[in-house]
């Protein structure tokens, strides 16, 4: 039985299963936590979580109530022990293993690091040998993080959707359909210069913009000028002691600078009191953007399951769209912008004869072509459809089509020397200093993944993932520097990697091959808790949770 959350949300600890009050998108909420996490830093004591509030790792809602969630246990699994026997572990494979400092316990990790191998972690990425590692198809639907799906959202009338629609787009029930018939056709809107930005054809664009609800720790700033600002700021101070220290704490006005700032998303309550009680209409204006602003905020490596934990939110590039298309007439043009660092590559699918073809944009090339199935009739009254996944994850462009990869994937070129080039670069050191400008560099090269269609289409189901972002941990391996793995031993990681104890902090940082178990297959007896009378007397009981039984890749 798994005890904590260092494999969430694959694998669960001591959770609690919360349904969002909002958008009632359903999660796992961690109760138990490994060595990783300071109890000091927990907002209530692993062994009483009666006062801990959770936050939907979906809409973002904050905040909810746990209390009266009953805790469940953590998966159990079954686990095939004779396999290492005859194999050695693949890159990315689950494994359980012996706790190398506690014999008798036993864990489960991700293999990362193979014998002989030199590791580096550089920007959430894992660099082997000297280039990054990267996923196969497999491996990414296995660890993708899901971040936003848009059958789940809140019925509150100040949420707005993660996507920006321009063209013929309309939503409703999960949904989002458009019923635009002709190619290349302007847009009258205000969203003019947006549809041109992508294609300077296509009218009918879904945009990612990572729009959040409450919270985050991500400054955002907007210039002001002292003369504007001195008067209502100082008036604000003033009235410091009778705001709530909990939102009032969230601005500053840099004074060397000259620039009004916030710490992530601000209040309705922050923004009403700023604007009511300022008397400068340019003090105002500047409230109002900077609240606008703050809602806007890169794609993060946060964890509804690690609401209880303190930890530092880092933006994360790779994503991952999975879009189920549908429709009864054949739409003209499908096509999917795929920004990888400064480049974006468009994906053109010919739906009417399986053709699909993957452009750069920096030299209009194609650099892939290939074919998909497609059905062979249709009937009028019959919808056709087919399921669009495409990720930038580790630096690779990859495309699939109902399961299907219709071609090999591109992959970028990357290598650990040209990652930390990058970090030390006079631009990165400069923009990560400056952690408004990295956030809003990360959230500009995240809003340029897009999905763009001719035609008459619904899309059924549209969800966003992110990969796993490796922490820095506690930096004692493989982060400052270069780290070899000895013969016959393993470097495993956690997926939950802000909460998971494992090579990057422990003191001997390997897994020998001797500790290996075996390879977990089944989640054969996952349960909800329950209650029994018996006698006058109620006794706590395992109730069978069969949704959450299944076969582990």
């Amino acid at each position: 039985m798994i005890s904590t959350g260092s494999m969430a949300p694959g694998l669960l600890g001591f959770h609690k299963q919360v349904q969002c009050p909002q958008c009632h998108y359903l999660f796992a909420f961690g109760v138990s936590f490994d060595e990783s996490v300071d109890p000091d830093t927990l907002s209530a004591a692993d062994s009483d979580v009666s006062d801990a509030f959770a936050t939907c790792p979906n809409c973002g809602q904050v905040n909810i109530d746990v209390s009266a969630v009953p805790q469940n246990h953590g998966d159990q699994l079954l686990v095939h022990k004779h396999v290492f026997d005859l194999r050695r572990p693949e890159r990315w494979e689950r494994v359980v293993f012996r706790n190398p400092a506690s014999p008798g316990e036993s864990y489960v990790k991700r293999v990362v690091g193979l014998p002989a191998e030199t590791l580096r972690i550089v920007d959430g990425d894992l660099y082997v040998g000297g280039e990054i590692a990267r996923k196969s198809y497999e491996n990414q639907c296995d660890m993708r993080i899901p971040v936003f799906d848009v059958r789940f959202v809140p019925s509150a009338a100040d949420w707005e959707l993660p996507w920006q629609m321009t063209g013929s787009w309309k939503f409703a029930d999960g949904s989002l359909t458009t019923e635009n018939e002709k190619f290349g056709e302007k847009d009258n809107s205000d969203n003019n210069s947006q549809t041109e930005s992508h294609s300077g054809s296509e009218d009918s664009w879904l945009s990612f913009h990572n729009w959040r609800w409450f919270g985050g720790d991500f400054p955002v700033e907007v210039p002001l000028a002292a003369k504007d600002a001195i008067p209502d700021w100082n008036a604000f101070l003033t009235r410091f002691d009778r705001i709530p220290v909990s939102w009032a704490a969230r601005v500053e006005y840099d004074r060397t600078a000259q620039v009004l700032r916030c710490d992530g998303v601000m209040p309705p309550e922050m923004q009403r009191d700023l604007i009511s009680n300022a008397q400068s209409p340019i003090f105002q204006n500047a409230v109002y953007r900077l609240a606008a602003m703050s809602h806007l905020a890169p794609a993060t490596d946060r964890y509804g399951y690690n609401a209880m934990v303190s930890s530092p939110e880092y933006p994360v590039r790779d994503l991952f769209l999975k879009a189920e298309l549908a429709w009864q007439v054949t739409p003209q043009a499908v096509q999917v912008n795929i920004p990888v660092r400064n480049e974006v590559f468009e994906l053109h699918l010919d739906v009417s004869d399986g053709t699909a073809v993957l452009v750069s944009d920096s030299t209009r090339q194609a650099v892939r072509t290939g074919r998909f199935a497609v059905a062979d009739s249709m009937d009028s009254a019959t919808s056709y459809r087919l399921t669009l996944e495409v990720s930038n994850f580790d630096l690779r462009v990859l495309v699939a089509i109902d399961g299907m990869q219709p071609f090999e994937p591109v992959d970028v070129p990357a290598t650990v020397e040209q990652a930390l080039a990058f970090e030390e670069s006079p631009a990165a050191v400069e923009s990560l200093a400056n952690s408004d400008r990295h956030s809003r560099d990360v959230a500009a090269q995240q809003n340029r993944l897009a999905i763009g269609v001719s035609g008459a289409v619904r899309i059924e189901n549209l969800q966003l993932f992110r990969d796993v972002y490796y922490t820095p941990g506690r930096r004692k391996h493989a982060v400052e520097s270069d780290f070899t793995v000895p013969e016959n031993c393993y470097f495993v990681h956690g997926d939950n990697s802000p909460v998971s104890f494992d090579s990057r902090s422990w003191d001997d940082p390997c897994v020998p091959h001797r500790l290996l178990v075996g390879k977990p297959f089944v989640v054969h007896l996952p349960s909800t808790p329950g209650r029994i009378r018996v006698g006058g007397r109620e006794l706590p009981i395992r109730i069978p949770d069969f949704s959450r039984m299944r076969y582990i890749r």
